[in-house]
């Protein structure tokens, strides 16, 4: 049975492997891999037990535990209390290899030189020390995120004064974390408390003087109230994120005027007020405001951002049209302006100038025909555009546009025949186009790819496909389809719904329609057919 590595260490300027490098070398032999270990390590004293030919079963070396449970065995093991008797140790990363059991600050705090510790994605758990100020004085960065650590944050992990990140995101930890401790480390560069069960509280005043960070992550963390404008002072942030939270409030213009901010993410709170009329955060590149109760029209300010490549704006209560000028912002990939009240056309060069991927702009009052260029550089995979108003033909070049997966378009006035291309499109999987005026034939033969269509009450006419491997959903009531289903239906044989009622279909209904085992709804009612299900 092979392991697996679970022991990425620098030490002494010394990379030790990590599992993602090493596995291959396991699978021949852990034991040859660790006696590599020791020698990269300088042959420590305190390894001399790694040594085949003095104890030839490797499970049985100091802080070495081999484990053969179902599914795969492997290497666990304990952080070693000589770790810290290198006495030039700067930089342990142990992120990723298992650690289990919980804070081992009785071997760190020996670690006087330690700057950098990472024991992130482990399996650590418990309360953190009240005394893991003792780490290291000249610690830098702390990173104990995504474990399974609990109870309250001490106060300790602020008595690091040289601190410049400090990670404590997504672990257990509740009640009240030490805001006012935190705020005095002047170095931090890098907080991250995102993901905890903390207690409502707003966000904290005292972060204000954390002058140096660029990157606060506060999300899903109860955090009440309106942001403070004491933020302001916080000129140097390139990421910003509040997210899943319960704040409310207008967003501060001080956030539109950060020139260093690049991404802003305050999604899923209760915000209010409108959308600002000057943005000069030129240097955004994602804006994610969605579902809150914003409201206003988009200002032409936002094509001013030049780098940006997200624009979530979904779920909130947005007026007026989409600018032109976001249709000329060159690095533009997504644009989701779903559930606002948005009216009037899109940008007619939506797409013309920036590799556009996905758009979603469904449930609103949007008029007009969809833009010949929104898939003018060949990287669109998403159009959803449903509950809209949207009519004339739909542009000739989507049958061109090989990425695409998803073509959302119900409850629109869309007319003229169907691009006929589309449905041979390669990476295509749904279509839902029904409540429209759509006219055109099925070709025989669909993409392989294709698993869900809804075409209901539109004006197709043509047979049933003959092929469509991987589809799953076939609606298409209330269109003049003709001819008769298809003898061999065993090449519809993933079928789970088909209903294709009030049509014009002809002829006996195939026996081979029993091969389709996976149905589970059926209706052929309405059409011309003849004979019974067998």
């Amino acid at each position: 049975m092979s392991n697996t590595c679970l022991l990425p260490v620098v030490i002494g300027g010394v990379l030790l492997l990590s599992a993602g490098e090493c596995s291959s070398q396991l699978a021949s032999g852990d034991r040859d891999t660790l006696v590599a270990i020791r020698k990269g390590w300088g042959n420590p004293r305190r390894l001399a037990s790694w040594d085949p030919d003095s104890a030839s079963d490797h499970c049985s070396w100091d802080g070495v535990t081999c484990s053969d449970g179902g599914g795969g065995g492997g290497l666990t093991w304990t952080l070693p209390a000589a770790m810290c008797d290198f006495v030039n140790l700067t930089r342990l990363d142990l992120s990723n290899t298992g650690l289990p059991g919980t804070f081992p600050g009785a071997t760190l705090y020996r670690c006087s030189q330690l700057r950098f510790l990472d024991l992130a994605n482990n399996t650590l758990h418990g309360a953190l020390p009240r005394d893991i100020g003792n780490l290291s004085p000249v610690m830098e960065h702390l990173n104990l995120s995504w474990n399974s650590f609990s109870g309250a944050v001490p106060p300790g992990v602020a008595a690091l004064p040289a601190l410049k990140s400090l990670h404590l995101n997504s672990n257990r930890f509740t009640g009240v974390y030490p805001a006012a401790e935190i705020g005095k480390l002047a170095g931090l560069e890098c907080l991250t408390l995102a993901d905890n069960a903390f207690a409502p509280a707003p966000v904290p005043v005292a972060f204000a003087k954390l002058t140096k960070l660029t990157y606060l992550w506060m999300s899903d963390m109860s955090i009440i109230g309106e942001i403070p404008e004491a933020l302001s002072s916080l000129t140097e942030l390139t990421l910003l994120d509040l997210s899943s939270n319960n704040l409310t409030g207008a967003i501060p213009a001080w956030v539109w005027r950060h020139e260093k901010l690049e991404c802003l993410y305050l999604f899923n709170n209760s915000l209010t007020g409108e959308l600002p009329r000057n943005v000069m955060t030129e240097n955004l590149i994602e804006i994610v405001l969605s579902m809150n109760q914003l409201r206003g029209e988009m200002s032409e300010d936002f094509g001013n951002l030049r780098n940006l490549t997200l624009l979530s704006l979904y779920m909130n209560n947005l007026t007026g049209t989409i600018p032109a000028s976001i249709g000329l912002l060159p690095k533009l990939s997504t644009i989701w302006l779903d559930n606002n009240n948005l009216f009037g056309e899109l940008p007619p060069e939506l797409g013309k100038h920036s590799p556009l991927s996905s758009i979603g702009i469904s449930n609103n009052n949007l008029s007009g025909p969809l833009p010949e260029t929104l898939c003018a550089n060949g990287e669109l995979y998403g159009i959803y555009a449903s509950n809209n108003n949207f009519s004339r033909n739909l542009p000739a070049n989507l049958g061109d546009c090989v990425l695409l997966q998803e073509l959302v378009l119900d409850n629109n006035r869309f007319s003229g025949d169907f691009p006929e291309k589309i449905w041979l499109l390669p990476e295509l999987e749904i279509v839902m186009i029904p409540n429209n005026n759509f006219t055109g034939v099925l070709p025989a033969v669909l993409s392989s790819n294709i698993q869900h269509i809804e075409m209901g009450n539109n004006m197709f006419s043509g047979s049933i496909p003959r092929t469509a491997i991987g589809l799953l959903v076939f609606t298409a009531e209330n269109n003049q389809l003709d001819g008769e289903l298809p003898a061999d239906m065993s090449k519809l044989a993933n079928l789970i719904e088909l209903k294709v009622p009030d049509n014009r279909i002809t002829g006996p209904i195939p026996a081979s329609i029993k091969l389709l085992l996976n149905l589970k709804s059926l209706n052929l009612s309405g059409n011309q057919l003849i004979g019974a299900i067998s």
